[in-house]
């Protein structure tokens, strides 16, 4: 007999699961990971115990970016964490998703060094969807997302394909969005 790999959990979704379940310990909690791969578009279930309120969660990890002179000009201190996603992830999942989980792995400015800073942003989807429809170059199959994230003043937004910045400071490690 032979046996199917189903354990296809990767780094950032393993990060977020260990938030949840440093965020959720005191609670009654509980994180899974879908193991059927048809289960497209959910990358981890958040389930209340008492009442078995189920959040299904997808989780993107970004590419990360040194700030060029020009934007730290514009936008301080900070980096760009770049995150892709297919259209038809946000507009037609194949299951429904109520949360969007963004790690954002950005450069931290510190006195001597150079340093990264994990971040993360709890969208709901209909907030995704939002920002989505604001994108002005939506040609081809997928959207792009430049999250500027300065975690030293602790702001962060939006700046790709846009007439103006998406301010998502609210969305950083704001894990209560999931209760």
């Amino acid at each position: 007999m032979s046996l199917k790999n189903l354990w296809s959990l990767n780094i950032d979704e393993a990060l977020v699961a260990n938030e949840l379940k440093s965020h959720f310990a005191k609670t009654d909690y509980e994180v899974f990971f879908p193991l059927n791969s048809q289960m497209k578009d959910i990358d981890l279930l958040l389930i209340r115990l008492k009442d078995y309120k189920t959040t299904s969660i997808q989780v993107k990890g970004s590419r990360t970016f040194p700030p060029n002179p020009k934007q730290v000009a514009k936008y301080g201190s900070g980096g760009t964490a770049w995150f892709r996603i297919a259209k038809n992830s946000i507009f037609k999942p194949k299951n429904k998703v109520s949360f969007y989980i963004f790690v954002a792995h950005s450069v931290k400015n510190e006195k001597n060094k150079k340093d990264f800073a994990i971040n993360y942003f709890i969208l709901p989807a209909s907030k995704l969807k939002e920002m989505a429809k604001k994108k002005i170059n939506t040609r081809g199959e997928f959207l792009h997302f430049y999250i500027w994230v300065d975690s030293n003043a602790k702001k962060a937004f939006d700046y790709r394909d846009l007439k103006y910045e998406i301010d998502l400071s609210k969305y950083r490690k704001n894990w209560d969005l999931l209760k």
